[in-house]
């Protein structure tokens, strides 16, 4: 129980301070822009969390390969692992930075940016772009720190870079009165400060890197489902934002960005408590304690619903106080309000969607977690808004929200019962 606690309670403050990010530049840009401003920011969203989405991964992947390795005794691959990571990660984020930069401008109005909010996003977007490298690596040190047993330095390094990016935020969007530009940069240079104290304390364990086919494999393979699961949640915010500037405009799209920062603190809980508990259901796996798993997954769940749903009842009792610290439109804070029920009771199943989902990857169960994390974006929002947008026009998009959780709570439970009659199966030939 003491490791169990030292692994979930650093990450699940880290990971929680980690998706204050963009909810911090919201307040600020909210206050000084306005509706087009937080619709401006939602509408690169998406790119911004691609880019941490894959350090994401491939942090989440060396990490499962690195435990592997360890649990094999393996100490000196497990460390050259870590410095091909940190090479795989810094190439990515040259190459995509400039990708994206080459069609920043048609790639922003297909996301949906109107003729209103382009100018702030498209000023936002290219310095996010310029510091590409950071977004990812930072990102992917992270969950290495965690599995190298730094699990309070990165933490540290996560509480460093809020504490500086809320700084820089009020004296790069106020002081230097740079608007959106000053919190892109504000983002970047926190990143930075993060990415500076995780190599600091990697410095030691970093070796020459090998490049084996078989690593490279494995980690891309298993950086699959992490990818997935981290940036299906803008998938969705892609496809909901399209649906809402259809049939709300940028009022109906700034509404839907309060509801899915809201809504991205609940995953931040839900991820990080699966997430931080990754290494030890690897390790208990690989020597068969099914056991322990077991009862891990349990309590993970038990924790995850019990803080998720108590910040879903803050949210709704102070709604009037987050619109207003907003700062939306008479008629953005109408469509919030319309919202906010269903996102917070989704909070109950969203909960658990996301325990289940980072214990069948660690568990190596990835057809299951691939099932599981793609299914929401690909299938069942895009049938959710069609549905109920056919007849409730922009209310159908909280609608169908609920609708999309609930279906992939029942889907998890099955999902869940379908891997432990595996692994009963596995028990019973071992003492046979």
């Amino acid at each position: 129980m003491k490791k169990f606690a030292s692994y979930l309670i650093p990450s699940l403050i880290a990971s929680v301070l980690m998706s204050m990010y963009a909810i911090v530049d919201g307040i600020f840009i909210g206050q000084k822009i306005g509706d087009a401003g937080l619709a401006a920011i939602n509408i690169t969203w998406p790119i911004t969390s691609f880019l941490q989405s894959i350090g994401t991964a491939m942090g989440l992947s060396g990490g499962i390969v690195i435990q592997n390795l360890l649990g094999k005794k393996e100490v000196e691959h497990a460390n050259k692992i870590k410095t091909l990571i940190l090479i795989i990660v810094l190439i990515l984020g040259v190459f995509l930075g400039l990708l994206f930069y080459a069609v920043e401008e048609p790639l922003l109005h297909v996301l949906g940016a109107t003729s209103e909010s382009y100018p702030h996003a498209e000023s936002y977007l290219t310095i996010i772009l310029m510091g590409s490298i950071f977004q990812m690596l930072g990102m992917a040190l992270l969950p290495l720190l965690k599995n190298s047993n730094k699990v309070k330095l990165a933490a540290v390094a996560s509480l460093s870079a809020i504490f500086t990016n809320f700084t820089l935020d009020y004296v790069l969007i106020y002081l230097a009165n740079m608007d959106l530009a000053g919190a892109a940069l504000a983002s970047v240079l926190a990143q930075v400060v993060s990415c500076i104290i995780c190599l600091f304390a990697f410095a030691k364990e970093l070796k020459s890197p090998i490049f084996l086919k078989k690593d490279l494999k494995e980690i891309f393979k298993t950086s699959l489902a992490p990818f997935i699961l981290s940036y299906s949640f803008s998938i969705a915010i892609i496809i909901t934002n399209l649906v809402c500037s259809t049939y709300g405009g940028d009022e109906a799209v700034a509404a839907y960005t309060l509801l899915s920062y809201l809504s991205y603190i609940i995953i931040a809980i839900a991820c990080a408590v699966g997430d931080s508990i990754q290494p030890l259901f690897s390790y208990n796996q690989a020597i068969q304690d099914f056991k322990s798993n077991k009862k891990m997954l349990k309590l993970c769940l038990g924790i995850s619903l019990g803080i998720c749903s108590f910040c879903a009842l803050l949210m709704f009792f102070f709604q009037k106080q987050l619109g207003d610290l907003y700062n939306l439109s008479s008629l953005a804070l109408k469509y919030y309000k319309d919202g906010l029920l269903y996102y917070c009771v989704g909070a109950v199943f969203v909960s658990f969607i996301k325990v289940a989902s980072s214990y069948l990857y660690a568990i190596n169960s990835k057809l299951f977690a691939n099932i599981l994390v793609m299914l929401e974006p690909f299938a069942l929002i895009p049938l959710g808004l069609l549905i109920f947008c056919l007849f409730l026009k922009l209310y159908g998009v909280w609608v169908a929200y609920l609708f999309t959780q609930v279906l992939l709570f029942l889907l998890a439970i099955l999902l869940l019962g379908l891997e432990q009659k595996k692994i009963i199966q596995i028990t019973h030939s071992v003492k046979n």
